[in-house]
């Protein structure tokens, strides 16, 4: 007869803190929230009392749980290529098992689990603790786990480019929450893959552009100011209500650190403001955006791949700070040390920025996330919007509502999940209009203007950007010249192995065709192709095509071939074929880029 076993919940529990760093918490009233009988053959069947106008909820099959599930599961076509799956709903983990039996064995399943009581109640009738160590498995069961799981998944997309598959195990529904979850990391994903396709090649000439001035700019990593915690930062953006309010940042000079996209500039400029720095992130955007910090000799805190015209007119005012895994091999130094989340916008960057450096108040202006009388910017200028016609009505700042766009909203959503993620910072909206931003104080302009002049602090924010030291010494240039040219080195290599890997699959395809893939000669081929993209693997080169020089990222093959059938096998063979060919000649023109 089944029965709940403390000790049982207590090693599960104990399980999950050392994988997870906590211990879930015990529902003050899963008994009456959940029951749990014995089904035919012994498994447990969860059941939700009263959830249903005739009694409980049985989430699993009275007779066979596992068989149940396994039936479900087949029913899954197993992706061709590497795939993330997006789950909703533990249950009694009997589904998530067996999507883990039925689909490839580097499919990775992030478990959205909306009730931690539930989860914990199930804790305590069965051993769970192969499911919890499983490194193909995430479960986000509490609170502050889903407020991390889009930021969570998304840096998987990033360095797998897996296909994405959102499921609703059985019995469950989609909340609000995961359809948000699922919405984001899909829009996340199409905009990656197009970035990839149209502007990624773009934004690495213009980081290697970076690399070979690195002598007269300067890096964020270098800058240094004591109680800076104790200080406000504002970030400046470009909303078409900046023009209501920004005269009054003017008495924030030398009080609160002012932060300036790139666009806000101009507004700045007819209001006689001058920001503490800017900050500009785009390969593709208008070095015209910029010309006021050009005039005024104002910093800019920049991305590595700012477009080269802006990077050319800004010379010696750039500060660096986004620093990947070649700028640190270049540098010896980085300002964060994991991936920076801009939220995909200059004003996103901004706040990461800030938070990084350690500013415990961010005051947002000109953040309006929403159109004000027709328009979409504070500046008179078209750019940026012509492509935009998917108008949505979304909870406003005064309690009404206001019109945004779906590329507005996913920066919402962005600061949304950081106000969460980051409870220690104070994020104050002094927008005066535009979206609601969940979590944020709302206060007027003024009245932060107000409390700010009254603490009575001051500080010379400008002076300390403007004292950074060049990002290197004239004396370890030589330094930087021997590592791109080991790197020019190796494209040079990974072009001739795409060569021999191209032609490797050539012919596995065809004794695929005539002899099977597990004939002797096909075996010899695998352990050669093997061979060579372990080499290429090693190469920090491939990594960087991977990142930014291949356009299409869903052509890269996964790090493992899974070829365990001749259908499978020739799928397989096909598509690595077609990339190798491409890759033997991407890799030449990347090295002519880095040789230029």
């Amino acid at each position: 007869m089944i029965h709940k076993e403390e000790a049982l919940r207590n090693r599960n529990f104990a399980v999950f803190q050392e994988r997870y760093g906590f211990k879930p918490e015990k529902g003050s009233k899963e008994d009456i929230l959940y029951r749990m009988e014995e089904a035919s053959d012994g498994e447990p069947v969860l059941f939700i009392r009263n959830a249903m106008p005739s009694g409980d909820l049985r989430l699993n099959s009275s007779y066979s749980p596992t068989y149940e599930a396994m039936v479900w599961a087949r029913g899954r076509d197993e992706q061709s290529r590497r795939t993330i799956i997006i789950l909703c709903g533990f249950s009694t983990g009997v589904f998530l098992e067996a999507l883990v039996k039925q689909m490839r064995p580097d499919t990775e399943i992030y478990v959205y689990e909306p009730n931690q009581s539930l989860f914990s109640f199930v804790c305590s009738y069965t051993d769970l603790s192969d499911l919890i160590e499983n490194p193909r498995i995430h479960l986000f069961i509490s609170e502050k786990q889903i407020n991390t799981m889009t930021d969570v998944i998304h840096n998987m997309v990033i360095s797998n480019k897996p296909e994405i598959i959102g499921i609703v195990t059985p019995f469950y529904a989609a909340d609000t929450r995961f359809h948000s979850i699922c919405t984001q990391i899909g829009d996340l994903s199409i905009a990656l893959r197009n970035y990839k396709m149209t502007r990624g090649r773009n934004a690495l000439r213009c980081r290697i552009h970076a690399w070979n001035h690195l002598e007269k700019e300067h890096v964020l990593s270098d800058f240094k100011m004591e109680n800076i915690a104790d200080y406000s930062a504002v970030i400046v953006a470009a909303g078409p209500s900046l023009k209501k309010n920004a005269y009054l940042l003017k008495r924030l000079k030398g009080r609160a650190l002012i932060l300036s996209t790139d666009r806000a500039l101009d507004t700045l400029k007819e209001n006689g403001v001058i920001p503490d720095a800017a900050i500009s992130v785009d390969a593709e955007k208008s070095a015209d955006f910029l010309e006021y910090a050009i005039k005024e000799n104002i910093p800019v805190i920049s991305s590595y791949q700012l477009n080269i015209d802006a990077q050319e007119k800004l010379s010696e005012k750039l500060v660096f700070f986004d620093e990947i895994s070649y700028e640190r091999s270049l540098l010896g130094r980085s300002f964060s040390s994991s991936p920076i989340d801009m939220g995909g916008n200059v004003a996103g960057a901004a706040y990461s920025v800030l938070r990084i450096m350690g500013l415990k108040k961010i005051i947002l202006v000109g953040q309006d996330l929403a159109y004000l009388e027709g328009k979409h910017h504070s500046d008179d200028r078209g750019d940026g919007m012509d492509e935009i016609n998917d108008v949505e009505e979304i909870p406003g700042i005064n309690g009404d509502t206001v019109q945004s766009t779906r590329m507005w909203i996913k920066y919402r959503d962005f600061y949304v999940r950081q106000i969460k993620m980051h409870p220690e910072i104070e994020v104050i909206d002094a927008t005066e209009g535009g979206a609601l931003i969940e979590g944020s104080k709302i206060m007027t302009l003024s009245e932060v203007v107000y409390d700010i002049e009254k603490s009575g602090k001051a500080a010379d924010f400008e002076r300390h950007f403007k004292d950074l030291p060049p990002a290197i010494k004239p004396e370890t240039g030589h330094r930087i010249r021997e590592i791109i040219s080991d790197w020019t080195r190796q494209l040079g290599e990974i072009s001739e192995i795409s060569g021999e890997l191209y032609a490797l699959c050539e012919q596995l395809s065809e004794i695929t065709r005539q002899q099977g893939i597990k004939s002797q000669e096909a075996g010899d081929k695998l352990t050669r192709l093997d061979e060579l993209r372990k080499k290429i693997f090693q190469m920090e080169m491939n990594n960087l095509l991977e990142e930014y020089w291949v356009e299409d990222m869903y052509l890269i093959p996964p790090k493992v071939f899974y070829v365990r059938t001749d259908e499978e096998a020739l799928e397989t063979f096909s598509e690595a074929a077609a990339y190798y060919k491409v890759l033997k000649e991407d890799a030449l023109s990347l090295r002519q880029a880095l040789e230029e």
